[in-house]
């Protein structure tokens, strides 16, 4: 399995974690029960009151502008639904408090004023829902101007006679007491917010992979790039050293062994030599022989070894090898006078 596969199904892996651990979290804020109740506040600008809240489902706060034409807008105050709860509404499609809008000086009494409420919030299909809990059927929905300006603000109109079915107080006297709050589909909502999030997730999640994929290649070339030395070191030519061979020491005697005690070997030997018997020729060779590599064993030894460099035979001109040759120093006087006398004694014997 290459690399960018098991980096393919680690991000799908993830991707399924997170779809996992978000779609619970949407889905109880969609279809749970809603126990958010915002608390609006509002703010006097002449004759406009806004009130800014967090509605239903965001995370921000908007703003909601209220004016009336035909009247002079007293107060606006926020109402819970709890109060106006019925069961033909549902309150999921209302995204924010209800509103009481208090309007004076109605001219004439019994006379119609025009409530103007503005907001971003509100798109092309929001609606505003009247309630007057003195009616049989407290609900209404009356039929509303949704004005469109730029920059995504939404202007409802609606028109509210003074004594009419939407005046709470249901009294001609100049003052209207108007009860409602903005409404949108719960499906449209649900399906929106659903859509919008996880075409989001999908889409951080799809631009993640990408970078992953990209990352992983771009690894991949990199491992199979070698790797070129910072500082390459210039080539050294090998030094062939000359070994020059350094002359062993003379030939000397040891000093451990005694020359009284050598020549009373040399002595036996000669001894043993003279006689006419094969054992005792054995020992005296063997004695002789100890004497020699005694007293010749740290001779200098001019060529150990047939050394073929520098070495050119005179005639040929290639390269030839030396004979191995010893030079021995001269041995004492009386190492040489046993010598005379063993050769004696031999020659003596053999006739």
């Amino acid at each position: 399995m290459t690399k960018i596969r098991k980096k393919f199904i680690a991000g799908i892996c993830f991707a399924l974690l997170f779809a996992a651990a978000a779609f619970p979290c949407v889905c109880w804020a969609v279809f749970g029960e809603d126990m958010e109740k915002p608390k609006p506040e509002f703010t006097r600008q002449e004759d406009k009151i806004i009130a800014k809240l967090i509605p239903r489902g965001k995370s921000t706060s908007v703003q909601i502008e209220f004016e009336v034409l035909g009247g002079k807008l007293l107060e606006v105050k926020g109402m819970d639904f709890t109060a106006a709860e019925r069961p033909e509404v549902d309150i999921k499609n209302f995204k924010s408090a209800l509103f009481t809008v208090e309007i004076g000086d109605v001219s004439p009494p019994g006379g119609e004023a025009k409530v103007s409420i503005t907001s971003q919030f509100f798109t092309s299909s929001t609606r505003y829902d009247v309630f007057n809990e003195k009616l049989e059927k407290p609900w209404m929905n009356p039929e509303i101007q949704n004005l469109s300006h730029p920059n995504f603000v939404q202007q409802l109109v609606i028109n509210v006679k003074d004594g009419g079915p939407f005046d709470s107080d249901g009294a001609v006297n100049g003052k209207i007491f108007f009860v409602g709050g903005p409404r949108d589909s719960f499906w449209g909502y649900a399906l929106g917010t659903l859509v919008i999030r996880f075409v989001g997730v999908f889409l951080v999640l799809g631009v993640l992979m990408i970078g992953m994929l990209i990352s992983g290649k771009f690894f991949q070339i990199t491992d199979q790039t070698p790797e070129k030395p910072v500082n390459a070191a210039a080539p050294q030519t090998p030094v062939q050293t000359v070994q020059t061979a350094t002359p062993a020491p003379a030939l000397t005697k040891a000093a451990s062994v005694p020359e009284a005690e050598i020549a009373a070997a040399a002595a036996l030997a000669v001894k043993m030599a003279s006689r006419d018997e094969f054992a005792e020729y054995e020992t005296a060779a063997a004695i002789m022989t100890a004497l020699h590599l005694h007293l010749f064993g740290q001779c200098n030894l001019s060529e150990t070894e047939g050394d073929s460099e520098g070495n050119e035979d005179a005639e040929t001109g290639k390269p030839g090898v030396r004979n191995n040759r010893r030079t021995v120093q001269t041995s004492s006087g009386w190492v040489q006078q046993g010598r005379g006398r063993m050769m004696e004694s031999q020659s003596f014997n053999r006739k």
